[in-house]
């Protein structure tokens, strides 16, 4: 298969180490204080290129040096993940999970089998260590760390802090007593280990919180900055210039198109960032540019200024749309909801959006009835705009490939409503326009036919002009009526407490003041709630059977929808709300159809 010479938005592979440009002296520093302390943190700015000075720069170099040395280098990448609700892995058990992908054990090593009645990671790492081995553990995107209980986190502090520092645990020096001279001498032999953080910077301080079995962790860092400008030159017109079986042939830039490159790179930088320019944007335009070369778009191959000079605005926005239009047309809108509605999700404390990872079976089984499937998601997958990740239950999860596409899509997200906010108003301007042209047609015959009725005519005017305000009224506010319905049963669909409580005066109060209860009495205020409430058990999402009436202020709302009842199977399903002024649900309640029950 013919490879790309600029990943676009997936991270460089080790595979690709010969195209990894502009990062030379980045790679020699960081390798040399790798290759010096235990502990080192690197971090810097989302879409600088963190995971792919590891994967093609650092790893690689560390690896030639090794080999030099005659020492086995083990990288151990592990990526945690954003911890989910019900998540069966553990950091350490994930940690070892990537052990384990990477090194079998030691044959030497049997005698341990029974030797600890609780192997921890120090057992497992040194089961599969020799007298050469040197392991380099690295956790790229540390940030998601974060985002698991309290006592995971305690619990992978404590067992990476033994493996760093810890030359025999006690307990493995008081079983190995009774062992053999040479089982004695394995234990005994320097288990090397060194570990590299990757995080964002701005998630940097949150380190601290390691401090306390780890009190090291910030004394060696090492900042990725920003692409300079000749680092981004030469990460833009090296890879172009190889010889291979790639994509395209090797091609050129001209001196005006290189300078354009640079000065819209650096122009499109937010203002609060360093000077530089992102390696992540830098590669999604050249992969659109290298494109261009392979489908003979290029004459002569040397890229010129009109290639790409209207198009180079908003190329993240861009970048997405056209990997979402890779799809048929008919799952582009389906995999836009999917993609924004579950593998994004907004903090509510601090506003900022992330990345979820979710299983593949959920989100086919949601979004199968518009059509979305696996063959969907590996078609995703494949362009990179999503990632595959395994997942606890022996398949496989799916997330956004990159931290910054978020805001792009986002972006596009908020176009695609103002647009359809546009269509509404102008639908109602043509529906103006054809009362206003009959208002006119009335009112010529009228004045023509007999100038007696020019009261009347007038009078027609009034009502005709009331009228035309009264609908565009109607439409505004059923409009807003029906989002925050539909925006409340997603909450009850997601079972979001604190979201739900936002939508109503009264009605999850007490449920929102006794989550943070002890767990028998929350389990048996949720059974108690849910009972009540049994839609929120079965919500089946096809709501479209949304009826309103607007009195004293007042929103009266019924909502034909379904739920599934364990007895009856799927039931039709009536609720009754009401809104008041502010859009606040202060009256909610939910009944069976007396024709259903009769039945």
């Amino acid at each position: 298969m013919q490879t790309k010479r600029y990943p676009g938005v997936r991270p460089f592979e080790t595979a690709d180490k010969d195209l990894f440009f502009g990062r030379e002296r980045d790679v020699q520093d960081l390798s040399v204080l790798v290759s010096l302390e235990k502990l080192v943190v690197l971090f810097g700015r989302s879409g600088y290129g963190k995971s792919s000075i590891i994967n093609a720069g650092l790893i690689p170099e560390l690896t030639k040096s090794a080999d030099m040395q005659g020492v086995a280098l083990l990288p151990v990448v592990t990526r945690l993940g954003s911890y989910a609700a019900g998540s069966r892995r553990s950091p350490v058990e994930k940690l070892l999970d990537s052990l384990n992908d990477v090194c079998p054990d030691n044959p030497e090593s049997s005698f341990m089998q029974s030797l600890v009645p609780d192997p921890t990671p120090w057992y497992h790492f040194k089961r599969k260590s020799g007298d050469t081995t040197r392991f380099l553990l690295i956790f790229d995107q540390f940030e998601e760390f974060f985002t698991y209980p309290a006592v995971q986190q305690e619990d992978f502090k404590s067992h990476l802090a033994e493996l760093l520092y810890t030359d025999m645990p006690q307990i493995v020096r008081e079983n190995a007593r009774d062992l053999d001279k040479a089982s004695r001498r394995y234990l005994s032999g320097t288990l090397d280990i060194k570990v590299l953080f990757v995080i964002r910077d701005d998630r940097l301080s949150q380190l601290n919180n390691l401090k306390d079995k780890l009190p090291s962790i910030l004394h060696k860092s090492f900042e990725l900055k920003a692409l300079s400008e000749s680092q981004a030159r030469s990460a833009i017109e090296k890879p172009a210039e190889k010889q291979g079986d790639f994509l395209s042939p090797a091609f050129t830039y001209s001196p005006d198109a290189l300078d354009l490159i640079i000065q819209k790179l650096g122009e499109s930088r937010h203002a609060d960032q360093h000077a530089g320019i992102e390696a992540f944007q830098l590669q999604i335009l050249c992969e659109y540019l290298e494109n261009k070369v392979a489908t003979g778009d290029v004459p002569d191959n040397r890229i010129e200024t009109a290639h790409f000079a209207d198009r180079i605005e908003n190329i993240y926005e861009g970048y997405c749309d056209r990997l979402l239009k890779k799809l048929p047309p008919h799952l582009v809108r389906p995999a836009q909801n999917m993609i924004e509605n579950d593998l994004i999700f907004t903090d509510r404390k601090t506003s900022e959006p992330r990345r979820l990872s979710v299983d593949a079976d959920s989100l086919v089984q949601k979004y199968a009835h518009t059509g979305i499937s696996f063959d969907t998601l590996r078609d995703l997958e494949n362009t990179f705009l999503l990632r595959r990740l395994p997942n606890s239950v022996g398949s496989h999860s799916y997330e956004l490939s990159h931290d910054t596409l978020i805001k792009p899509i986002l972006n596009l997200a908020e176009k695609r409503q103002h647009a359809g906010q546009k269509k509404r108003r102008l639908a109602i301007y043509w529906a103006s326009g054809i009362l206003f042209i009959a208002f006119l047609s009335h009112y010529f015959i009228s004045t023509r036919n007999a100038a007696t009725q020019s009261n009347s005519v007038i009078q027609e005017n009034k009502v005709l002009k009331q009228e035309l305000g009264l609908i565009q009224t109607a439409m505004n506010r059923e409009d807003s009526v029906r989002q925050v319905v539909r925006r409340y049963f997603e909450c009850v669909t997601k079972r979001d407490v604190a979201c739900i409580s936002t939508y109503c005066a009264d009605t999850m109060e007490q449920y929102y003041r006794v989550r943070n209860m002890p767990k028998s009495d929350r389990e048996r205020e949720e059974k108690r709630y849910f009972n009540k409430h049994p839609e929120a058990m079965g919500w089946v999402p096809e709501n479209n059977d949304i009826s309103i009436a607007e009195k004293d202020a007042r929103f009266l709302v019924n909502v034909s929808t379904k739920f599934n009842d364990k007895n009856k199977g799927v039931v039709p399903l009536i609720y009754q709300i009401q809104l008041d002024s502010a859009m606040k649900i202060t009256v909610l309640r939910s009944y069976v159809p007396k024709e259903t029950i009769n039945q």
